[in-house]
This record gives C-alpha cells, sequence and structure tokens, in this order.
C-alpha cells in the first residue's frame, strides 16, 4: 500500500520544477549582464562630461569658484619649439610651449596659429587638474582632446562581458550555440572601445554621444541572440 502511495505523484511536475529554474536562471543572467552593460555606459557618459568640463568651469580666484570647487587656472606658456608633421594626407603644425608650473606640452593648432607664432612667443594657456587644456594667442586657440585609453579599455571590457552574459541569458543556447555569446563580446568590446575613441574626440551632443552607441549596441544584442538561437 505504501508503495503504491508513493508511486502516485503528480506527473510532470520534475519538468515543471526544471522549466522555472531555468527561467529564472535567464532572468539572472539577463539581469546581470545588463546591469553591467548600464554601469559601463554610465562610466562613459561621466568620462565624456569631464573630457570637456573646463569649459563651462569657473576660472581660479574669481568669485564663482568656491572654496574646494574645481577651477581653471591661466597661465603663460611662451613657444619654444616649432614642427611640421607631413604625414597622412595633410600636414599637422605643432607648437611646443614650456609652462610656468608644469612640464612643456606640444599642441596640435591651426595653420594661421603656427605661422604667426614663432618661437618665443608668448601666449596664453588653461590649466585644468594640472593639465594644459587650451592655448590661445592673438584671437587663435587650439584645445587637444584628452582621450582616456586605459578607461575607454575597462569600459569597453566591462560592456562585452555584460553584453555575452546577457545574449546567454537570451538565447540560453544548446551545442554549437554556446560559442555564440563569447564571440560576440569581441566585436561589441572592439565597437565600444574605438566609437569611445571617435566620441571622446568628437565632443557632439549628448543625443548623439548616447544614443548611436545605444542603438549600435541593441542591434549587435540582437543579431547575436538570433545566432545563438538557430545554432
Amino acid at each position: 500500500m505504501n508503495a503504491r502511495i508513493e508511486d502516485a505523484r503528480p506527473p510532470g511536475r520534475p519538468r515543471a520544477s526544471g522549466a522555472v529554474t531555468r527561467a529564472l536562471a535567464r532572468c539572472l543572467l539577463v539581469v546581470v549582464g545588463l546591469a553591467a552593460v548600464v554601469v559601463g555606459f554610465g562610466w562613459f557618459l561621466d568620462t565624456f562630461r569631464s573630457v570637456d568640463a573646463y569649459r563651462t568651469a569657473p576660472v581660479c580666484g574669481t568669485p564663482a569658484a568656491a572654496p574646494g570647487t574645481p577651477c581653471v587656472r591661466r597661465e603663460t606658456g611662451k613657444v619654444t619649439a616649432r614642427n611640421i608633421d607631413s604625414g597622412g594626407d595633410s600636414n599637422s603644425y605643432l607648437l611646443t610651449v614650456a609652462r610656468e608650473t608644469g612640464p612643456a606640452h606640444t599642441f596640435n593648432v591651426g595653420q594661421a596659429f603656427y605661422d604667426e607664432a614663432g618661437i618665443g612667443t608668448d601666449v596664453d594657456l588653461k590649466v585644468w587638474n594640472g593639465r594644459a587644456v587650451e592655448v590661445s594667442w592673438h584671437g587663435h586657440r587650439a584645445a587637444p582632446r584628452d582621450i582616456p585609453f586605459r578607461t575607454s579599455l575597462k569600459l569597453s571590457l566591462l560592456i562585452g562581458a555584460g553584453s555575452a552574459v546577457t545574449v546567454y541569458g537570451l538565447a540560453w543556447p544548446r551545442g554549437g550555440g554556446r560559442a555564440v555569446p563569447p564571440l560576440a563580446a569581441v566585436p561589441i568590446t572592439l565597437s565600444s572601445f574605438i566609437g569611445g575613441f571617435v566620441l571622446f574626440a568628437a565632443q557632439w551632443p549628448l543625443v548623439i554621444t548616447l544614443g548611436v552607441p545605444a542603438l549600435g549596441w541593441l542591434f549587435l544584442i540582437a543579431v547575436s541572440t538570433a545566432l545563438a538561437i538557430g545554432f
């Protein structure tokens, strides 16, 4: 009698339990992957804003620069070297400027700036967090972009890893499809890294800077998920 009672279990319960477990696991992977991607995009946005933060920062020593607030310091520099780099399709005009309180810095300037500022010319500098971020003289101006290489690499790796986890959770691949998520992370990481360099240098409006990478990421995720399911 006891044996008959033990065997009389509702059919299909183990399968239902397994399906719930898989669904929860997939949801967890998607949440973890998306969280990593969101952190990566947020990190990119913070870095993007910091690149040109000096443009809206107050000048040190003015009433607008409250104590403890980051500010732009003005210095006078002196042109110590001039050089024309003829590599590539066009010439690059370089002026090396010695600073009052830091190492000399070489600026890529326009041709008119280069032609008029000879060696020994005193120029005006803007210094932000110890870095010369802008040189100007008689209406000429040059501001080299500070492209954070290490930060770009780290956030790209984070976005790539998060994307792989997201694709695995969405597709839950089997067989050959299991190779798709890690393989998909490669182009996503590379495009994030290269795209970050372009966007840091271009400083386009925020809607373009954030919208284009987001749309590109969604496209790659959709393609990768479809491939992982199809295998």
